[in-house]
């Protein structure tokens, strides 16, 4: 399988995506290099398509080594699993005497998770779309944040008024949003600055 191809486009956009497409990966998974801009040339002559190279990015082996590294310094062990849902990129850890790096509500680990994101981007130099989890934490909470988006949807619906919810974290807060999507009735929004950023679900 190829890691890298270089790409011609009548413009940018459609030189990226045919090299995407060859090489079966995500934008969010590759490095994208313009190597020339299309050129129109003078009076529409010697016309240049634009030209591209995009090399795929090994992201797992490189969080890997971030959350390695992390773990030697906080001087404990776990195990390492990655995979990719929904165009992020999940690492979930799991061990003995981890529920210290969860925290109350998962503010230790949203603050891990930060971190490791940051990190993610300076090797990047781009945003790192990753999720951090430990013990399945945050699956559960998922569960755990639906439920409750859809209860309180009933309880919007039920009484023509709005209701504002627990601060979450923007991943939690994404999903609240598209549970009140799929209802008709009642809209959301969020409101306030991070880390107390909330979610106002209201009649539409």
């Amino acid at each position: 399988m190829k890691n890298v191809i270089e790409t011609e486009g009548e413009t940018k956009e459609e030189a990226i995506e045919e090299a995407l497409k060859e090489l079966g990966v995500e934008r969010d998974r590759a490095n994208i290099e313009i190597l020339e801009e299309p050129n129109k040339g003078l009076l529409g002559l010697r016309k240049s398509k634009a030209r591209v190279r995009v090399t795929i990015v090994d992201h797992e082996s490189m969080v890997v080594e971030v959350i390695e590294e992390m773990l030697k310094n906080f001087g404990v062990e776990a195990a390492i699993e990655t995979r990719y849902e929904e165009n992020y990129l999940w690492v979930t850890l799991s061990g003995e005497s981890l529920s210290w790096m969860i925290g109350h509500h998962g503010q230790t680990l949203d603050a891990i998770q930060v971190l490791v994101g940051a990190i993610m981007g300076c090797k990047l130099k781009e945003s790192a779309r990753v999720i951090v989890d430990v013990e399945g934490y945050r699956e559960r909470s998922q569960k755990e944040v639906r439920a409750m988006a859809e209860r309180t949807v009933g309880k919007v619906l039920a009484r023509g008024e709005a209701i504002s919810l627990r601060p979450m974290n923007a991943l939690e807060r994404k999903l609240v949003h598209l549970v009140v999507a799929e209802y008709g009735g009642a809209k959301s929004s969020s409101i306030d600055t991070e880390p107390n950023r909330f979610v106002i679900i209201s009649p539409a």
